[in-house]
């Protein structure tokens, strides 16, 4: 007969350490947010939760996707994720997401012409629906390679702005490419 240990908590990755007191524990969460209309505003899904003392909750391997008219139009994957904490918030506003440690933004324009944003820390405001960072960003789509240092994305205008450190290359649909500095 095999003798298993009793079944217990598991132990938080090393950014879960003792620096976050824990309260509780989730696996496999899925979150739903509905905008006033009845529809799915954005989803929330995380391997791991922690839910620290100070309300907030840590997440591992946390995907946060944001809908418009029941298509999923952007999709964001990080190793961690921070949430919740601002106990003096009013209920009806969503508590900003931190992410880190490579964080890639995902999205595909009306065509199917993917771009990729990948960071190290990313502040999600839900409420605006706008990604933003200090941290040096890289953006790959089908014609631009781009690199910059600091980033505001509004989602709801598919609009990106990079702060300074600009550089980036840009290859036409025909044989010629252009870089700029």
């Amino acid at each position: 007969m095999i003798r298993r240990p009793p079944r217990s908590t598991p132990k938080p990755s090393s950014a879960a350490s003792d620096v976050y007191k824990r309260q509780g524990y989730s696996e496999g969460i899925n979150t739903v947010f509905y905008n006033d209309n009845g529809e799915v505003d954005y989803t929330l899904r995380a391997i791991r939760q922690f839910h620290l003392k100070d309300q907030s909750s840590l997440l591992e391997e946390p995907l946060v996707r944001f809908f418009k008219n029941g298509i999923s139009t952007w999709n964001i994957v990080a190793k961690l994720g921070l949430v919740g904490g601002n106990t003096a918030a009013p209920d009806s506003l969503m508590e900003p997401i931190q992410l880190s440690g490579d964080v890639e933004v995902h999205r595909l324009d009306a065509y199917g012409n993917p771009t990729v944003l990948s960071t190290q820390r990313l502040d999600i405001d839900p409420n605006q629906e706008t990604l933003a960072t200090h941290d040096t960003v890289y953006m790959v789509t089908a014609s631009i390679t781009h690199t910059g240092r600091g980033m505001l994305a509004d989602l709801n205008r598919d609009e990106i702005n990079f702060y300074s450190d600009n550089s980036g290359h840009y290859a036409s649909q025909g044989n010629n490419a252009a870089t700029e500095q």
